[in-house]
């Protein structure tokens, strides 16, 4: 489907269904609680509404969408630290994706994720969706090789989390 096709309330709601799960984990990864996620998701939402004629077609859809989400809560983030109430996402307890019960490895990965800074959060979350490196190079608006080389450091950064 693309982004010329989302004219219509219906297929923009089937574009929606189609990419809520990214939509999801964005949220989760940069939402301080579960007001702060529910605010981040409909914030996207209404940018990829707004921005929807702005698609060039450069990119397959989910990739720009994947983009705009990165983008709209990491400004949400930015906005959070300059009003100086950024709260980690470690007090999140009641957010979960589709499950009401997510396994313990699960939430240790979140909480060693939500340790990243903003752009390493967007870095790894890209790669742990099977995204090649270009396809993350080409959202996160960087060289390949630089792409491999932070992810090599964010690798070895959450190892060292994971020990402390």
């Amino acid at each position: 489907m693309s982004i010329e096709n989302i004219n219509g309330t219906q297929d923009f709601l089937k574009a929606i269904e189609r990419n809520s799960g990214i939509i999801n984990k964005i949220c989760y990864c940069y939402a301080k609680d579960t007001e702060d996620f529910h605010d981040m998701r409909q914030d996207i939402l209404a940018n990829i509404w707004a921005y929807r004629e702005s698609f060039r077609g450069d990119s397959s859809l989910t990739t720009w969408i994947y983009r705009l989400a990165l983008n709209t809560c990491i400004s949400a983030l930015r906005k959070r630290k300059n009003k100086g109430t950024n709260v980690s996402i470690d007090t999140i307890t009641d957010i979960s994706a589709d499950e009401t019960d997510l396994p313990a490895m699960h939430r240790e990965m979140h909480r060693l994720i939500s340790r990243l800074n903003a752009e390493e959060k967007a870095v790894i979350l890209l790669w742990l969706d099977d995204m090649s490196y270009d396809e993350i190079a080409s959202i996160v608006g960087c060289p390949r090789n630089t792409i491999a080389t932070r992810l090599k450091r964010i690798k070895e950064k959450i190892v060292r989390f994971s020990k402390s």
